[in-house]
């Protein structure tokens, strides 16, 4: 199985082709889980059960996935490390664009 990120009542075309990979879940408990652990964060834990991200939470989101992501390129853990960051990378990119609209859920799982 794996975590992604899409938006489960879709408004129009885009909503409904959205869809984010973060990270198979061998993946995800071997690499997120511990840095976020290690790191004190409060929603990067939750997306391996499933949590509904709003607009108002995202600066939160987006905050703990910069810490997570500068974590992760400080440990110098080559390829799986530079993988991590770029999942990252490209979630703090598309999670802003799903969020646009007023009442927009992005959920993440």
């Amino acid at each position: 199985m794996s975590i992604s990120a899409f938006i489960p009542e879709p408004a129009d075309d885009f909503e409904r082709k959205y869809s984010v990979p973060v990270a198979a879940e061998s993946f995800f408990a071997e690499c997120w889980e511990p840095a976020a652990e290690a790191l004190g964060l409060r929603w990067v834990p939750l997306f391996s059960t499933g949590v509904d991200v709003m607009k108002e939470d995202l600066p939160a989101v987006l905050d703990e996935l910069a810490r997570l992501k500068q974590w992760a390129l400080s440990r110098g853990g080559g390829e799986r490390m530079e993988k991590l960051a770029s999942r990252i990378e490209l979630l703090e990119t598309e999670l802003p664009k799903a969020l646009r609209r007023d009442g927009a859920v992005v959920y993440i799982g």
